[in-house]
């Protein structure tokens, strides 16, 4: 799991989803112990036959090579710097077909919202303070609100005079109330923490519980707060716990009024009263302080490709619907946002059940995808690079989903690489088939053929 800081980990991804239910990884991992001792007996199973295809495939040449590991999955490479006449499109398999995605719908999302954002839009939260010391705390949907932006911002309210607080009231009206999308289960596990307009550290507590059974701080400036302590009377593992916040997205907007209050307390600002969360504040209002965030659209979505970061993107995804259409943000008006950004680039519309690939309500085609590649390829900065930079992509990984879309760069002419889509949908593939897929395209496209398509 990736680190943030000094301890505040990174949600975990759709590309966990597959150890969301324990029972099952047992299961899986019980089978594989059993396909191991068939094989080594000589006797055929599932481990033997996905071993037996990749040599098959080995010994082929192109394309059977690459149809024998992909089957019933697609494959696309598009040359769209191909010179007028000559094909752009390099190779094809069931190009038309749909699949569900998975996390290289984040490759969407954040096209859109580069598009209608900009690299440079940060995200902002308001602080109200009343004659009576009041403080008011207006999330807009920040998603990397966390604890060393919380140190930052007590630091400020502390340097405009604040000295003490009475009650402290929590607004996330601008997205909707008791917002869920689909494909979040409401499990522990980091990646399905809810999404909310006023959310910190990404949803989720944070805690350690030593060998003698107390509870500490998971780091230094991840304070312990009354429901993490709750939270932590129900494990008796000792060991260091990042858990999502699952019984409704009211409990989490709670957590976030809780972790203020440690970080004002810590900072040594009285709090006397009350957190009351589901609250709107006045429309006319004074604004105290605004905290903008540190980190720009850019910066963030490099983050969230990096590592696949599903609560992230969907608070993009929510934002652009109410930033475009007026708040409060739901899925009507972030799909509303989505279709503007197709139409406007003629691309065929995809309906989205959420903006992250969690959901498999959301499918495509590699056409498609290759269609949002083009528009995006002057953005190809934020995918995270493999093979020395030479290639750029977001993969895509569930239990029975495996897919991969990026670019490959050409060793004669960089600034124009090959883009490539490919998904793979059912239980049978792998990640290593998928990589396998990838080395075959390089080889064919890049390698042997630097210039192909030209």
């Amino acid at each position: 799991m990736a680190f943030l800081g000094a301890g505040l980990s990174l949600p975990s991804t759709a590309e966990a989803q597959n150890k969301k239910n324990q029972s099952q990884a047992k299961a899986q991992k019980s089978g594989a112990k059993s396909s191991s001792k068939k094989n080594s007996t000589g006797k055929s199973g599932s481990q033997s036959s996905k071993k037996t295809q990749a040599q098959k495939a080995a010994e082929l040449p192109w394309p059977q090579n690459l149809l024998t590991l992909v089957g019933d999955g697609a494959v696309l490479v598009m040359d769209t710097h191909a010179p007028r006449g000559a094909t752009k499109e390099l190779y094809a398999h069931n190009a038309e077909r749909e699949y569900v995605p998975a996390s290289i719908l984040k490759i969407v999302t954040s096209a859109a919202a580069l598009e209608f954002l900009g690299p440079d839009y940060r995200f902002k939260t308001d602080f109200l303070l009343t004659k009576d010391k009041d403080l008011w705390i207006v999330g807009y949907g920040d998603p990397y609100l966390v604890s060393e932006e919380l140190t930052r911002i007590v630091n400020d309210l502390q340097e405009k005079g604040l000295k003490e607080v009475r009650n402290i009231y929590l607004d996330s009206s601008y997205f909707e109330r008791d917002l869920i999308l689909d494909g979040n289960t409401q499990t522990r596990n980091p990646y399905d923490a809810y999404n909310g307009a006023l959310a910190v550290n990404f949803n989720t507590l944070n805690f350690k519980k030593n060998k003698k059974g107390h509870v500490v701080k998971a780091a230094n400036h991840l304070p312990l707060t009354p429901m993490a302590l709750d939270m932590a009377k129900k494990f008796k593992k000792s060991g260091t716990y990042c858990l999502n916040i699952s019984e409704s997205p009211a409990e989490a907007e709670l957590h976030a009024g809780q972790t203020f209050k440690a970080h004002l307390e810590e900072a040594g600002v009285k709090v006397k009263g009350e957190i009351y969360a589901g609250q709107t504040a006045p429309s006319k209002r004074k604004v105290f302080h605004r905290h903008v965030s540190s980190r720009s659209l850019d910066e963030t979505l490099k983050e969230l490709m990096k590592y696949s970061n599903n609560f992230m993107t969907n608070q993009i995804f929510l934002t652009m619907g109410a930033e475009l259409y007026g708040a409060p943000a739901n899925l009507d008006k972030a799909q509303k946002a989505m279709d503007a950004y197709f139409k406007k680039h003629s691309l065929p519309r995809i309906v989205m059940g959420d903006g992250s690939g969690l959901s498999r309500q959301t499918t495509l085609t590699a056409r498609q995808m290759a269609a949002v590649l083009e528009v995006v390829e002057a953005n190809r900065h934020i995918f995270s690079s493999r093979d020395d930079g030479r290639v750029r992509c977001k993969t895509g990984t569930m239990s029975d989903i495996k897919t991969l879309a990026g670019f490959m760069e050409r060793p004669d002419a960089p600034d124009q690489p090959l883009s490539f889509v490919i998904l793979l949908n059912g239980a049978t593939y792998t990640s290593a088939t998928r990589d396998q897929v990838l080395g075959l395209l390089k080889h064919e496209f890049i390698t042997s053929s630097p210039s192909a398509g030209r």
